[in-house]
């Protein structure tokens, strides 16, 4: 989380939680993880002193086995803090994202575990999804597209899968189940920046 927002994009600047705090929270949703799978492993250690910890915090956690995504939960509010929510989310994005199989006990050793602390989103200057593309800065911006009860958000690291802005809002706009063609002027877009860390491969 750089200080380089545009006038219109989020305000906070920071650069997230330690290394070492970092490698806790890691650890903490892969011990989350594997309790709720019910598999045995050594105890977690005590968390390390760092005030980003017991803070709240915005965050998605995301499960990988090799390119395949296994899960991605999170959430845009900060009602539980850092540690809570990393160690809640693990277990929900492991084994209840709906859009993927539930990984078996035997599949854990093979998954790797990523974390983003966000922003808070804020609204866009720009109205309508041609001028919110052209306003996104490829591989740093954190997009929520909304339109009327309609709403999805991608995480930062999605664009190193859809790096060309029109081909992030597009399929944002899929998963969002918003008409392009019929509802683009009206769709609305707020942004965030996030600090994402990970497991090694």
């Amino acid at each position: 989380m750089k200080p380089t927002a545009p006038s219109a994009g989020p305000t906070t600047t920071t650069d997230g939680p330690s290394s070492a705090a970092r490698r806790w929270l890691l650890a903490a949703a892969r011990h989350a993880l594997a309790e709720a799978l019910g598999v045995p492993g050594p105890a977690l250690e005590p968390p390390p002193a760092d005030p980003w910890l017991d803070a709240p915090a915005r965050v998605f956690v995301s499960w990988h086995e090799g390119a395949r995504l296994v899960g991605c939960i999170g959430t845009l509010e900060s009602h539980a803090t850092l540690a809570e929510a990393v160690e809640h989310y693990a277990v929900q994005a492991g084994l209840h994202d709906p859009r993927t199989p539930t990984p078996l006990p035997s599949d854990l050793p093979r998954l790797r575990c990523e974390i983003s602390v966000l922003t808070p989103p804020e609204p866009m200057r720009e109205q309508g999804l041609s001028a919110i593309t052209a306003a996104l800065v490829p591989g740093r911006d954190g997009l929520v597209l909304r339109d009327a009860e309609r709403r999805a958000v991608f995480l930062p690291v999605v664009w190193e899968g859809l790096p060309e802005p029109a081909q992030f809002v597009a399929a944002l706009c899929r998963k969002a189940g918003i008409d392009a063609e019929r509802r683009g002027p009206w769709v609305h877009g707020e942004r965030f920046f996030a600090v994402a860390f990970a497991e090694d491969p």
